[in-house]
């Protein structure tokens, strides 16, 4: 079953949302599908339930269409990271692919799509909103230093159409991203 469990009315949200729930056991990565009213609705629920944080990331290419990857705790990644206060959000997802990968930026879009995960950080459940821009690297940039402070073990190249090898090993919502590129996005 892709989903572990179906939340599909506002108490069963409500419930969700509490912090002795399935979701903040800390003994879980189960997928779980929210499918209550309005979209609008319940993400409002979980941001003014849990603490929110702002980030941005990349999905960054080569002058060879191949895809930077990182591994982050053991699982494939995508460069992403918190905003510092009053930084737009499309020059942290830049900053934070420089200092994790050691990439350089050649151009970045302008618009970006959003996504958003439950995670526990510090003691504290927070949803984080990331916000993901397109970019292209300066050319010849072979050269990759994953930030290991930052817990990145390893980045890499990889072509498109090598993906699915990485599937396994991938953050669930990193490769749904992903796979939107391996099917031509």
């Amino acid at each position: 079953m892709l989903y572990e469990r179906v939340v599909k009315s506002k108490e069963q949200l409500e419930a969700l949302l509490k912090p002795d729930s399935v979701i903040f056991d800390g003994k879980t990565n189960d997928c779980i599908l929210v499918a209550v009213g309005e979209p609008a609705d319940v993400l409002k629920q979980f941001k003014t339930t849990l603490k929110l944080i702002y980030a941005g990331g990349g999905i960054i290419f080569n002058e060879y269409k191949q895809l930077l990857l990182i591994k982050r705790k053991g699982l494939w990644d995508l460069p992403k990271g918190k905003a510092e206060p009053g930084e737009k959000i499309r020059n942290t997802a830049i900053r934070e692919v420089e200092e994790e990968t050691n990439v350089k930026i050649e151009t970045a879009a302008e618009q970006s799509f959003v996504t958003y995960h439950v995670y526990l950080l510090k003691g504290e459940y927070c949803i984080k909103e990331t916000h993901w821009f397109e970019m292209d690297a300066t050319l010849n940039q072979e050269f990759l230093i994953p930030q290991s402070e930052e817990g990145i073990e390893e980045a890499l190249w990889v072509e498109t159409a090598d993906l699915p090898i990485y599937r396994e090993n991938a953050y669930p919502l990193i490769w749904s991203i992903l796979e939107g590129y391996l099917h031509g996005r």
